[in-house]
């Protein structure tokens, strides 16, 4: 299955240039729309902190109100430990001087005493004289014998407004507990109410909340109701837990006006650390992210315009650029397929232009080359041709005179063995017929000369025999009397039964008799051969197959003797391998092959191959 990579390099240059610039601009494209998200989300970031830094801001400011209002308690205190009170007219008069010169925080102010219990207010509560202020105002506040005590913010149950209480010891100049002053801080009131509001308006961010640790609603910007619960109390309650500031983006799990549940509000929150108050400003996430959701978008957009004109402009660039490299390679292409006759037309200049004049010059320079190539492969074949034909001439005249040599070599032979068999053999016969005469003419009366008379007989008829074998070896009469098998027969009961080896003869596909130069060669290469088993092999048997295919004729000698290595014996000098080298050359004289397998200790197998449709 081909890879991608392999797909790739069947593509063209022009598509995978295409693709290098497509996949380049769009990494690129990648790149600028995330660094674009991180600046937006960096955006983010720094407007969560902002909504952050504005809530304790505000929370600041509420603080400092806070402890102003503490100091004013504890200055008040201060001058009634010091001047002391005579009667609650004084009381009175000198609470209604503080409220309107000293503690104008304070919605009203109250002495109690060490038991909590309340012996004058202004302006006047309702609540009797005696009485427990907390239980009255339905709060549970431990007063602390020094320091400020600061009860938890609740609803007035008077005037429904959201207000906290704040008390501070009274001590006698004998530093006995006298009692404390204490007084109420509205929280819904003016100076709140401009800290929630400038908050809102700085931010841009829809409203303020005052909340109480339970994550209900003291006061805020959008009218809520005293002691209702936020719209986010799961996250306020969290919040104040935590005890610190933090941003975050929270679902609406109570309807607002306008507002659904789930809906998403981007809350800063900061606890006071001067009363159990928390501040906390947001408004919908929608509203505010959707400068930044504009920037995004508006990111993407000119990123998209611009990459894409970019990326546009450099494929026209590129196809402007590959067009000539095209012809050049078209061009290039023809030139490979031996189209060396067209010139090339490239009329771009710079580094092209160079390229298809050197490419020109090429085209030339081969065409010239190819020219004289032709001119001297033309006269290379003629002599080639002339020479060739020499050689077959020289080839041809060495196997005539090679058939006309062993030709003189069998008539001589032939020649030969008709002296030898009328003249010395003659002469044996005459020889042997004189000393029968003689041993009928001494008779039994010389048994000495008889006796000689018989070895010489003897001798006599031992010459015959091998005169016999000498007239066979030169020309058998078998073979032109009976044939090849016969006269295989014949050599191998001759040359290989003295030496007792073993003979088998196979044959198949021979009915007739082959033409005489092929019995003749056959019969020669065969005589060579068992006579080299018989002097140098060590065998004990010899098989010759005789094989008439429809093509070629084979005969096929093997032995079992202990082989040699043909190769060695060709380059031991002159003089050895004379009789393989003359099996071969006869077997050439009738166009056949000569194959000789032998290996040390294997035996060997002699193989003649000779093509029929030459003898037919």
């Amino acid at each position: 299955m081909m890879g991608w990579g392999g797909l790739i390099q069947r593509l063209g240059l022009w598509p995978r240039l295409a693709l290098s610039l497509s996949l380049g601009f769009l990494a690129l494209f990648l790149v600028f729309s995330t660094l674009g998200e991180r600046a937006v989300q960096e955006s983010i970031a720094r407007l969560l902190e902002e909504r952050q830094l504005l809530a304790e801001m505000a929370a600041g400011e509420l603080e400092d109100l806070f402890v102003h209002a503490v100091e004013e308690l504890r200055q008040l205190s201060q001058e009634l430990s010091s001047q002391g009170i005579e009667n609650e007219a004084q009381l009175a008069a000198r609470f209604a001087m503080a409220h309107e010169q000293g503690a104008p925080e304070f919605t009203g102010l109250v002495l109690l005493d060490p038991d909590g219990r309340l012996q004058t207010a202004y302006p006047q509560e309702g609540f009797p004289t005696g009485s427990s202020l907390f239980k009255n105002l339905g709060i549970d506040l431990p007063l602390k014998a020094e320091g400020p005590s600061v009860s938890r913010p609740f609803c007035h149950p008077t005037s429904k407004a959201p207000v906290i209480f704040l008390a501070m010891p009274l001590e006698r100049l004998n530093g006995k507990r006298w009692g404390f002053v204490g007084g109420l801080i509205r929280l819904d009131g003016t100076r709140i109410q401009q800290v929630l509001q400038r908050s809102a308006r700085l931010g841009r961010i829809g409203h303020a909340l005052l909340l109480d640790p339970q994550g209900d609603v003291m006061a805020s910007t959008l009218q809520i109701p005293c002691g209702s619960p936020g719209e986010h109390a799961r996250f306020y309650r969290q919040a104040f837990a935590e005890g610190r500031a933090r941003v975050s983006i929270v679902p609406v799990e109570f309807g607002l006006p306008g507002e659904s549940p789930g809906h998403l509000h981007v809350m800063a929150f900061a606890p006071l650390h001067s009363a159990p108050l928390a501040i906390a400003i947001g408004g919908d996430l929608d509203t505010i992210s959707a400068p930044i959701n504009r920037l995004r978008w508006g990111l993407a957009l000119v990123g998209l315009l611009a990459l894409g004109g970019i990326w546009g402009a450099s494929l026209v660039g590129a196809r402007m650029l590959v067009r000539p490299v095209h012809r050049l390679t078209q061009a290039a292409q023809r030139i490979a397929d031996g189209d060396l006759s067209t010139p090339l037309q490239v009329p771009e200049g710079g580094e092209i232009g160079a390229m298809a004049e050197a490419l020109e010059r090429m085209r030339l320079r081969l065409l010239e080359n190819i020219q004289e190539l032709a001119r001297w492969s033309e006269t290379l074949e003629i002599r080639v041709a002339e020479r060739t034909e020499a050689l077959r001439q020289q080839e041809a005249l060495t196997r005539q005179l090679l058939r006309r040599l062993l030709t003189a070599q069998e008539e001589e032979r032939a020649r030969l063995a008709r002296e030898l068999h009328d003249e010395a053999g003659q002469v044996l016969t005459a020889v042997r017929l004189g000393l029968d005469r003689l041993a009928k003419i001494l008779g039994e009366a010389n048994p000495w000369a008889q006796e000689q008379l018989q070895q010489t007989r003897e001798l006599v008829t031992q010459a015959m025999e091998d005169l016999r074998r000498v007239i066979s070896a030169l020309r058998p009469g078998v073979l032109d009397q009976l044939g090849l098998i016969p006269a295989l027969r014949g050599v191998a009961e001759t040359l290989l039964g003295p030496q007792g080896i073993l003979l088998t003869l196979e044959t198949e596909g021979i009915t007739e008799r082959l033409p005489g130069e092929v019995e003749l060669i056959l019969f020669r290469i065969a005589q060579e051969a068992m006579h080299n088993v018989a002097r140098h092999s060590q065998a004990t048997h010899v098989w010759i197959r005789l094989t008439r295919g429809e093509k070629e004729l084979i005969m096929e000698i093997q032995d079992n003797g202990r082989g040699f290595d043909p190769m060695a014996v060709t380059a031991e000098g002159p003089g050895r391998g004379l009789g393989l080298a003359g099996m071969r050359e006869r077997a050439t004289l009738i166009g056949g092959q000569l194959e000789i397998h032998s290996r040390p200790g294997q035996g060997t197998t002699i193989r003649v191959r000779i093509p029929l449709h030459l003898h037919s």
